[in-house]
Formats: structure tokens, sequence, C-alpha cells
């Protein structure tokens, strides 16, 4: 009997074993398809708010990155790009972030801002930035001070004007990834130097004054800017596309620029 006693326990114990090593497996592979059903991504399609944010955004960016023409990953921007950056920000938008380089910006200003635009991992050492017509430096740091301020009496010229850019919506997407919101927008772009009649489908061009798409003053005398859009819309498939990725980890208003690439032209709307 004692035999017997024997082999029921030992039985008894490898079942015991075999039912806790079960439970044990289903436990840690229920956490697995858990963990793997985070991090699916979950696409929807942009609101209609969504994209009028997007392109405010698009706006901010395009006055100094769409210089690069979408050739340049966003981290490798130098410093001098950064600068550049902020240097070529509108009157409103510097106005909006109490930018005023005629009294002095202190380089913990310019750290948060940078921050704001592109990310708290971004990085920056002060160098000057370069004047928009004479490559001389107009955005001065002062290393004893560390402030930024601007060479006025050198440079005495109108504050940059940005190339007139028509944009033409593509497509667009909103991607929920774990923690993180990302929004993608594809935008057909002509672009034309501030007042004058004669439309690019890229910026090299544009910077170039080679491949004009169309001289609006020669299709209509009478053409209003407040038409332009519509005038251009047969030209829309000699455009280059833009794809812009914002990133955030709150709201689309607290959003910053990724990645910035120039698509083939011939992408089709």
């Amino acid at each position: 009997m004692e035999k017997v006693r024997r082999i029921v326990m030992v039985i008894v114990f490898i079942l015991t074993v075999f039912l806790i090593t079960s439970i044990i497996y289903l436990i840690i592979d229920n956490i697995n398809n858990s963990t793997e059903t985070k991090k699916e991504e979950i696409t929807y399609k942009l609101t209609s708010e969504e994209k009028e944010k997007l392109l405010e955004l698009v706006e901010t960016y395009d006055r100094y990155l769409i210089t690069l023409d979408g050739t340049k990953d966003i981290s490798d921007l130098t410093d001098k790009d950064k600068i550049n950056f902020i240097d070529r920000m509108s009157i409103k938008e510097k106005e909006e972030l109490n930018l005023d380089f005629t009294k002095g910006v202190k380089l913990e200003k310019i750290e948060k801002v940078l921050k704001k635009y592109f990310g708290k991992e971004v990085t920056f050492h002060p160098v000057n930035s370069t004047c928009f017509l004479d490559d001389g430096d107009f955005l001065i740091y002062d290393t004893v001070n560390k402030t930024y301020k601007s060479n006025n009496e050198y440079h005495a010229h109108s504050s940059y004007m940005p190339p007139s850019i028509v944009n033409y919506y593509v497509d667009g997407k909103r991607i929920v990834d774990n923690d993180k919101l990302i929004y993608v927008i594809t935008l057909k772009k002509a672009f034309a130097w501030p007042n004058t009649s004669i439309y690019y489908g890229n910026y090299t061009d544009l910077a170039n004054s080679e491949n004009e798409i169309v001289d609006l003053y020669e299709i209509n005398k009478d053409y209003e800017d407040s038409n332009i859009s519509s005038f251009l819309e047969d030209y829309k498939s000699s455009l280059s596309s833009y794809t812009y990725v914002f990133e955030t980890s709150d709201s689309i208003n607290n959003s910053y620029i990724i990645n910035l690439t120039k698509l083939n032209k011939n992408n089709k709307i």
C-alpha cells in the first residue's frame, strides 16, 4: 500500500506541476498578446480641422525648411539651419513667441522655441543666423550675455519675404502609436517669388528660375491673387508632391515636425 501511495503522490505532483506550468504559460501568452495589441498602430483619416491646423504648421515651416526642398533629414539640421528657421519666422509668430531681437533674446528662450518646433530631443549650439540677402550675419550671438540680438545697423533692408506657395491637398492621416500621435499630410505645391506671376513645380526650379509651369500674367493680365489657386488647377500634374510628418504626445496644437520629403513630381492626386 505504501508503494501505491507513493506512486499516487508522484502522479499528483506531476499533474500539479503540469497544471501550474500551463497556467503560467497562459498568463505569459496573454500578456504578450496584450502587448502586441498595444503596439498596433491605428490609422484615421484627417478631419477638416486637422487639415487646417496642419496647413498652418506647414506654412510656418515652409518659411525656411522649404529652401532645403525636402532633401535633408530633419535630424540632420545644422545649428545654422535651426537659428535661420527662427530668424525666418513671420513678425506675427515672433511677437506671439515674445522674440524681440532688437532688445535681445536669451539663449534659453531660443532653445525653448526649438524644442517647440523640433521636439524635446533637439540640440543646439549657438551660431549666428545668415542674412537672407547678402549672406552676412544678422542675428548675432553674444557669448558673454548668452543673448541673440539683430544686427540692424548693417542690415537696414525690410524683413524676409518667403516664396508665394499654393498648396493642394493630396491625402493625410492621423496615426495613434501607443502614447504618440503622428500626423501625415501630402501636398502638391506651386512656387513663385512674391509679387510675381511665374509659377514653378518645386522650390529648386524656383531658386534656379528654370522649368516654369505657367506665367499667370500671360494667361490673364487681370488675374487676381485670390484666384491663383483656381488658375493653377490645370497644372497640378506638373507640381511636385511634398509629405510632412508631425509628431506629438498630446494634441495637434503641440505637434512638431519629424520629416519633410519631396516626392516624384508625377505623383497624381
